[in-house]
């Protein structure tokens, strides 16, 4: 994969930042653009940096060795390996280490303009670093001074066909408007040619790509955190990784690991306004401003919502939880495995009704047995359960783990049926 040529183009009341690339096992060359509003022309840097984080990734996926022609950020360029040394322990099957070269690494001397940046979709995380960053002095030095909402970074455009992304670009302006800050919207082709997974591969590197597109204008831009320190897990976007795109110029800041998600949402979200009116989370809704509240991800916010008595007040959410919410719910991996534990920590601390204290016990117990079993055949789930109970504990500990071993087969057949 070789990235040839990069140009900035001021058009049509736009400034777009083009790369064309060469991408061997397509044997064809495609054009992959970053596009703004005219007015951030000045943002706009016209060099490789903003493209790296974008094809390195799927670089790595088709085991394509990357070649990057124009001037790129030294800095950038030194952490590359590290960067692959990360993914490739966390994918190894899925993410190659490859071979990266540039023609001209460069120490930039000059600065961007003393600009803040915050990635902001509406969602729980973006509002969290939001409402840190506006209601108490920002640790940066500088005030939070852009909100910045990307159409095509998540989601390929062709899935905007039916404009609903232009409810929630009012609703981000609005947010905006009121904090007194400006608000960069631009769109991008990228996930219209790499289609990798977005949360576990491509988050980081998606939002470090618009980040380095903005260069020019923004001294620090910040990602909003997924996980607490407590819980980093294989991420796309993690306090190990973030900072690792960083160039001379600009600052990328995995922002919000300090707090879990259940508190940002049952703590800080709750008290804001515009949170509790246009908060959306759901992963149904197509890009759009709505929550169908029956999703995965919309039962696992308004579980804090409901705990905290502030279900009511997020209007974007129904009023209730559906009937069979404890069953939506996933525990498919660690990931989901930490946020369910942490909902039920929040449950018991406030004293919510034993009904929902129960069923999140059951829900997680239930969860940890399927972890324990995944990946194993029914004699390898006998052998670890046997090992783990006859030889690393006491016999007189033995009869009440006998249930657990029944209950984790019975679970473990189920979910491979």
């Amino acid at each position: 994969m070789k990235l040839l040529h990069v140009e900035k183009i001021i058009a049509n009341d736009t400034v777009r930042l083009v790369g064309l690339v060469q991408v061997d096992s397509l044997d064809q060359e495609i054009e992959i653009y970053f596009e703004y509003p005219q007015r951030f022309a000045d943002f706009v840097s016209e060099s490789a940096d903003a493209f790296v984080p974008a094809l390195l990734l799927p670089a790595m996926e088709k085991g394509e060795n990357l070649e990057i022609k124009p001037l790129m950020s030294a800095k950038l360029f030194r952490n590359l390996p590290t960067i692959q040394d990360i993914f490739h322990q966390w994918y190894p099957s899925q993410l190659k280490k490859v071979l990266v070269t540039a023609e001209s690494p460069t120490n930039y001397d000059q600065k961007s303009l003393s600009k803040v940046g915050a990635f902001f979709s509406l969602g729980v995380d973006s509002f969290y670093t939001f409402i840190k960053h506006t209601k108490t002095p920002s640790d940066l030095g500088l005030p939070l001074s852009h909100l910045i909402y990307m159409k095509g970074i998540e989601r390929p455009l062709r899935i905007y066909k039916h404009g609903q992304e232009k409810k929630v670009i009012s609703r981000i302006m609005e947010v905006a408007h009121a904090a007194s800050i400006d608000c960069i919207v631009g769109e991008t082709n990228i996930r219209n040619h790499f289609n990798l997974q977005w949360g576990p591969y491509y988050h980081g590197a998606g939002l470090a790509s618009v980040s380095l597109s903005l260069s020019a204008g923004l001294e620090s831009v910040l990602i909003p955190s997924t996980d607490s320190y407590k819980d980093v897990f294989p991420w796309g976007t993690s306090p190990l990784l973030d900072h690792l795109w960083s160039t001379e110029k600009t600052n990328i800041v995995h922002d919000g690991s300090e707090t879990q998600r259940v508190e940002k949402i049952a703590k800080f979200l709750a008290k804001d306004p515009y949170a509790m009116k246009y908060l959306r989370v759901c992963t149904n809704n197509e890009g759009g401003e709505t929550n169908c509240g029956t999703c995965p991800k919309c039962v696992r916010t308004m579980l804090p919502l409901l705990i905290s008595g502030n279900l009511e007040k997020a209007i974007t959410f129904p009023d209730k939880l559906p009937s069979n919410w404890n069953r939506i719910l996933q525990i498919q991996d660690t990931h989901d495995l930490s946020h369910a534990v942490a909902i039920l920590k929040l449950a018991k601390d406030v004293n919510a009704e034993p009904k929902i204290v129960n069923a999140l016990d059951s829900k997680i117990e239930n969860g940890k047995a399927y972890l324990f079993c995944q990946g194993k055949t029914i004699a390898g789930v006998v052998a670890s359960i046997l090992h783990v109970y006859f030889i690393k504990k006491p016999f007189d500990l033995v009869k009440q783990p006998i249930k657990d071993i029944l209950n984790s087969l019975s679970l473990y057949s189920a979910n491979q049926g």
